[in-house]
């Protein structure tokens, strides 16, 4: 439990690092974002809300959703894995998405694009919850069995990647997907 915890902070933390938008990048008002998350224990919703306020300032507004039974819920403890990114166990090594996330707007579908790590080749342009995103998959080099789908907001600032799919042998081990973006 005590390594699956520390896995999970860990591989959060690593997660923030993808953060696509800057948070000065968010309008006066309130911008809100629902991501489905599935894949370790129960289904989870993750919101997030930032409000621009007068002055520059900000507030932001982060909540965690999830139902199963009690020993479901307690085996995950209170934090729940909001941000855990696992594949059968394994931890996965998304910091050369970094590159993709900095550089999306120069990327053109149907082009493949090597990166630190493995490859990435962009499929399509398509909305994620009214966002015009960029979908691709990333295949690891050091991991010839994974794929990990990415959605790239193109239209507006996202807080966190609009897609995010791990698949281990063609079956889907992580799932976050953008459900709901509402702009002030």
């Amino acid at each position: 439990m005590r390594k699956s915890l520390l896995g999970a902070v860990l591989i959060g933390m690593s997660l923030l690092g993808l953060a696509q938008a800057e948070i000065n990048s968010f309008p006066l008002g309130r911008t809100e974002m629902v991501w489905s998350l599935r894949g370790m224990g129960p289904a989870q919703e993750l919101s997030l809300t930032i409000e621009g306020l007068p002055e520059g300032k900000y507030r932001v507004v982060l909540s965690l959703s999830l139902e199963g039974a009690g020993t479901e819920l307690s085996m995950l403890g209170f934090l729940g894995a909001p941000l855990a990114i696992m594949s059968m166990g394994n931890q996965v090594d998304l910091s050369a998405l970094n590159v993709l996330i900095r550089r999306r707007e120069v990327l053109n579908v149907g082009e493949q694009y090597a990166i630190p790590g493995g490859e990435f080749y962009v499929r399509e342009k398509a909305e994620i919850a009214g966002v015009l995103c960029l979908l691709g998959e990333f295949k690891p080099a050091d991991r010839p069995d994974l794929s990990i789908e990415v959605g790239l907001s193109l239209s507006d600032p996202v807080y966190l990647l609009p897609l995010l799919r791990v698949k281990q042998g063609g079956k889907v081990t992580f799932e976050m997907v953008l459900t709901k973006y509402q702009r002030p």
